[in-house]
């Protein structure tokens, strides 16, 4: 009788032991973009930045806006932000999450609470569940650009100062002039296919339906300006104070303002007085046509590769600066710019096109003010 329980107990191990585990599929489920929506409870005094993931095949994965690290300032040094890029790996076990973090080198994990096709759920530590939605988008064959400019102001702070050009070429203008790793002028190169990951990421924001101005309702903070341009036509500019600008937007473009630091760059110290201004305005009579700071770049970077010229030209603007610039006045027809610095002989440079006329910048002639 014992020995025939022994039988029956032996039997009903092999018959657990055999059962099998739940099928969760989710290799598939997750793949495809997704953005981060809330956390459930919210706990107090804890902020989330806004942020997401691109799982796609072979455990690649995409953290957006990025893995970053902050050096502090030092006697030597000032305050800097680190960037460890965006591409990274991640794994699913049964239905545990784990996505290897670029900084601290180890793999973070979380449960999969569920993923449908709207949504994904994480739980990461003490109940807490992170939401996520899907992205969902159209292909826009217009949202097409062969350039995109993004500026970053001052603040009342320690942000990050720069500007960045990013060419379907592969050509890179890069301008740091505060809290960067690099500051100064730098050139540098991307492989075309490395452009057109960008100009895909951009378009799943919708971005030449979105508005050109987004503000906060204080003061102090930082503005960036991205300008999305096709054959040297600036098709969108879009201005964010206060990161106020949707969050797929703003987690797609902050990255690209610390690509400079996975690059290799060629420092540029043949400057012309003109690319140390960050800001640019055409004036008329008593009216005024401001442009971006990105949209600025982005012209001193079409006139440091133009050439100079002998022809004349009748002056329809101008700019006249304050003497701590190198530059004293501008004068221009939209084709030709005439520099006048302090103590040096005036030159002119040939755009070869008109900018005022191409980007129809005579509609946005305003009154100037007494800040202008």
């Amino acid at each position: 009788m014992i020995k025939r329980y022994k039988y029956i107990f032996l039997l009903l191990l092999i018959l657990i032991s055999c059962e099998k585990k739940p099928i969760y599929n989710y290799e598939n489920r997750i793949l495809g973009d997704w953005i981060f929506e809330n956390e459930i409870p919210k706990r107090k005094n804890y902020f989330y930045s806004d942020f997401g993931y691109s799982f796609a095949q072979n455990e690649n994965c995409v953290s957006k806006p990025g893995y970053f690290d902050t050096k502090e300032k030092n006697e030597k040094e000032e305050r800097k932000t680190i960037f460890y890029g965006t591409k990274t790996k991640y794994r699913i076990l049964d239905d545990s999450l784990y996505i290897f973090n670029l900084v601290s080198k180890k793999w973070d994990a979380s449960q999969i609470v569920e993923i449908t096709s709207k949504n994904l759920k994480l739980k990461f530590e003490k109940n807490i569940i992170l939401n996520f939605s899907k992205v969902n988008y159209k292909e826009n064959k217009n949202e097409s650009f062969d350039k995109i400019i993004i500026s970053k102001s001052p603040c009342f702070g320690s942000c990050s100062i720069n500007d960045i050009e990013i060419n379907k070429n592969g050509g890179i203008y890069y301008h740091g002039s505060g809290y960067n790793t690099k500051n100064g002028f730098f050139k540098s190169k991307i492989e075309p296919k490395n452009f057109k990951e960008i100009e895909v990421d951009l378009k799943k924001t919708n971005f030449l339906n979105l508005k050109d101005n987004y503000s906060a309702n204080w003061t102090d903070d930082q503005e960036v300006s991205i300008t999305f341009v096709k054959d040297n036509k600036i098709i969108k500019t879009i201005k964010d104070y206060g990161r106020q600008s949707p969050k797929l937007f703003r987690i797609t473009i902050e990255p690209l303002t610390y690509l400079y630091q996975t690059l290799k760059l060629q420092e540029n110290k043949k400057i012309k007085d003109f690319q140390e201004l960050r800001y640019f305005s055409f004036e008329k009579a008593n009216k005024i046509i401001t442009l971006s700071s990105s949209e600025a770049f982005f012209l001193y970077n079409l006139l440091s590769n133009s050439k100079t010229t002998n022809n004349t030209f009748t002056a329809k603007y101008f700019r006249d600066y304050e003497t701590d610039f190198g530059i004293h006045r501008i004068e221009t027809d939209g084709r030709y710019f005439k520099m006048i610095p302090h103590n040096k002989n005036s030159y002119t440079l040939d755009l070869g096109f008109n900018f005022i006329e191409k980007n129809e910048l005579s509609k946005k002639l305003q009154l100037k003010t007494k800040y202008d």
